[in-house]
């Protein structure tokens, strides 16, 4: 099998196992942490964008770097998921893979992704009976969120459109075809987003509770949340009413000296000699 025909059936496997069909999937965030168990992180990054897969025993967790343009994050995502679909988490790093030539299994982790976005039956469905235009390719990009590369490949492979359409269509950005469509504010809502460091979820949650029960402080949430407006931060938990609840001291009085020195039944029952105790007391 090709990298492209492996990708495509674990991608109609994995559709299929979480019944959805070939609709949108309308979060991908929301589908791998809460379908999946797998924690998702958004983070600040110098290579925006770019994502890993971290595996601690039974334990999953994926990074993506925050991005301006919200439909090439979700496609990391979704490459990235599909790393972990094939199999490639126990692959090795290398150094020597010749410049410019990608990995197999970086093709089939990309293949998995426009798969898993947008199915090739969906991409006929929606192009069925429509000549290619502008307005063809905003409407899979609006409907489905994928980037314009992938709706015109996923296009092109169901012959909705040809080749040279193909290259032009992938060199349109998201964010013109939001202009002219009339759905940029929609898009930079999902650019607002898509900027933001998120923690997971679960983990998040967690670390909440732990500070109300004032087992960690708020210098964890700040760090989880990528949040560097300290003060801001704790006076918005405060306000929802997650606050470190009172516990109270009982730390014991320090003794004082009486002068008086102790009894034998003392001494015995402060070196835990009870038998002592009971006979001297008898």
């Amino acid at each position: 099998m090709t990298n492209e025909e492996i990708a495509r059936k674990t991608a109609t496997q994995f559709r299929r196992e979480y019944d959805l069909g070939c609709a949108p999937i309308l979060s991908v965030t929301r589908l791998v942490e809460h379908d999946m168990n797998i924690g998702v992180a958004f983070v600040n990054t110098p290579a925006p964008g770019h994502g890993m897969i971290m595996s601690l025993k039974q334990r999953q967790l994926i990074a993506v770097g925050c991005a301006d343009d919200p439909l090439q994050l979700r496609f990391m995502l979704a490459h990235e998921l599909g790393h972990l679909k094939l199999g490639h988490l126990d692959r090795k790093l290398t150094t020597t893979q010749e410049w410019g030539k990608r990995a197999p299994q970086e093709i089939q982790a990309d293949a998995f992704a426009r798969h898993l976005l947008l199915p090739l039956d969906a991409a006929t469905a929606v192009a069925r009976d429509k000549k290619p235009s502008a307005a063809l390719l905003s409407d899979v990009v609006q409907n489905y969120l994928v980037t314009p590369a992938v709706a015109a490949i996923q296009l092109r492979d169901v012959d909705a459109i040809d080749q040279a359409t193909c290259q032009e269509w992938r060199a349109i950005p998201a964010v013109a075809l939001a202009t002219k469509f009339g759905w940029l504010s929609e898009y930079r809502l999902l650019s607002a987003l898509s900027q933001q460091p998120r923690a997971p979820q679960h983990l998040l949650a967690r670390t909440l509770e732990g500070y109300r029960w004032g087992a960690i402080g708020p210098a964890a949430i700040a760090l989880l949340t990528g949040r560097t407006d300290y003060q801001t931060l704790v006076e918005e938990i405060h306000a929802v009413g997650i606050i470190p609840v009172e516990t109270p001291d009982v730390t014991a009085a320090t003794p004082r000296d009486t002068g008086t020195e102790l009894t034998a039944q003392e001494l015995a029952l402060l070196k835990g000699h009870s038998d002592l105790t009971t006979q001297a007391t008898s």
